[in-house]
């Protein structure tokens, strides 16, 4: 895959997500992802960005300021 923002190339790898909203903020540790090497664009496959979706919405409920999650330990709560 190329990347769309300077077409240069991208690799599979993990990064750490964050979502923040007025009333938390969730931090989700080694998420698949795919990176730009050459300007750091963050993409996700659609299976691993509808988890990240569920996730969230799950756990907005759950965190009043700040939490941090292994993606692995979340996804497969779920």
């Amino acid at each position: 895959m190329r990347c769309v923002m300077c077409k240069g190339n991208t690799i599979e790898t993990k990064r750490t997500f964050i979502q923040e909203d007025e009333h938390c903020i969730i931090i989700i540790k080694n998420v698949p992802a795919i990176v730009c090497s050459q300007c750091g664009e963050v993409y996700y496959h659609d299976a691993i960005a509808e988890k990240l979706e569920e996730i969230v919405n799950r756990l907005q409920n759950m965190v009043k300021d700040v939490g941090i999650f292994e993606f692995d330990k979340v996804v497969n709560a779920a």
